[in-house]
């Protein structure tokens, strides 16, 4: 693409949940370098935002909010319109739309952008949205390449090689202040915890309640750890961990709902390492390059494992069985139909892949404790 030089503000729109906004993060330091005159500004959905407020590489996070479309339906057009025009009162040169539903396809066509890159809709969705870019990208199947390396692609059209592939997360002395605070008061300081979210939005994603407290125990006993358990101030997860703690045996720390998603991050900043399921958190704490044990059922690994700074490469090459990507382990079973990226098995909303074994929990906490030890993958 020619006329690169012409092109001084640039909008990204990521209109997808809280891990997806995150793995975006090295195409925007891709674009700060190739552009760096360019005023680069980040859309995305409410509760989202603080996966990139604070980068460096990212000038202004313009935020959609979701409570619109609940809104009665002459307030809801007179909002909706009202956003749009704040977009395309921004007079933004280039627009990358990395998803594909309509609306973010048509904020990237109302924004007047010279240059608008986004997903080939393959006939779905709104009529004629091929014609609402100026260049497309094929769609890329699920589960075969790792988010980052998708949200990367979008620097084809550019003519553009990525030079950064590391996924950077940010938060504030206050936050860091705030959990020492909290930790301080139950005799925890940073390096002597391990953190662990063994939740998610999604419960299919989560193991049964005890196998999930005979991991944290083996963690916790084998480690000479207190775990620090956490969840979303949602309802379903802090059930989840209400039946959880009195099956460990081990001594933790519960601060279930008691965290935004900032001081999240600093709680994993300060432990030895992070144990949890296929969720934001855990994509946070591989960002901040603490160890993460992940733990997966239906979702493919390939796509969506703990992505490491240190390689900047995604070698879960199988689907099956323990895995390692640098200083990250993986838990998966070794079933043939894993992954299924279903939500559950048969409709239940459960995930029968998730039921492990005892001992398929201990090897797995031995290995990941050895690579942990060892320092080996240390910054």
């Amino acid at each position: 693409m020619t006329g690169n030089r012409q092109i001084r503000k640039i909008l990204v729109i990521k209109l997808r949940n809280i891990g997806d906004v995150l793995l975006s993060a090295p195409l925007f330091s891709n674009l700060k370098e190739a552009f760096p005159g360019a005023r680069i500004s980040a859309l995305v959905n409410s509760g989202t935002q603080e996966m990139l407020t604070g980068n460096p590489d990212v000038d202004q996070v313009i935020v959609y909010d979701r409570g619109i479309k609940s809104a009665p339906l002459f307030r809801r057009l007179s909002r909706e319109f009202a956003f749009y025009r704040r977009v395309r009162g921004e007079r933004f040169d280039l627009v990358l739309n990395l998803t594909e539903g309509d609306r973010g396809a048509l904020l990237a066509l109302f924004s007047g952008a010279r240059v608008r890159i986004g997903l080939d809709p393959m006939n779905q969705g709104l009529a004629g949205k091929r014609r609402y870019f100026t260049h497309l990208l094929p769609r890329f199947p699920e589960g075969n390449l790792h988010a980052v390396e998708k949200n990367l692609l979008f620097l084809v059209p550019l003519e553009l090689q990525p030079a950064r592939k590391r996924v950077s997360f940010y938060f504030a002395q206050a936050d860091r202040d705030h959990v020492a605070k909290l930790l301080a008061a139950r005799s925890l300081l940073p390096g002597g915890y391990f953190h662990a979210h063994v939740t998610s939005r999604w419960m299919f994603k989560a193991l049964p309640h005890d196998k999930a407290a005979f991991l944290l125990d083996q963690l916790a006993e084998r480690s000479g750890l207190s775990s620090v358990l956490t969840c979303a101030p949602e309802q379903k997860e802090i059930d989840y961990l209400a039946a959880l703690r009195p099956l460990l045996r081990t001594p933790f720390c519960d601060l279930s709902g008691a965290l935004t998603l900032k001081q999240l991050g600093a709680l994993s900043a300060g432990a030895r390492f992070f144990v949890g399921v296929d969720s934001a958190p855990m994509h946070m704490a591989a960002a901040l390059d603490i160890p993460v044990l992940g733990l997966y059922g239906p979702s493919s690994v390939q796509e969506w494992g703990p992505w490491d700074n240190g390689t900047m490469v995604n070698p879960y090459l199988a689907q099956n069985g323990v895995q390692r990507c640098g200083r990250h382990l993986v838990l998966q079973a070794a079933r043939a139909c894993v992954p299924c990226l279903r939500d559950g098995c048969n409709g239940s909303k459960v995930s029968d892949c998730l039921d492990f074994s005892e001992s398929e929990l201990k090897t797995a906490a031995l290995a990941f404790l050895d690579t942990v030890e060892s320092g080996e993958y240390d910054v």
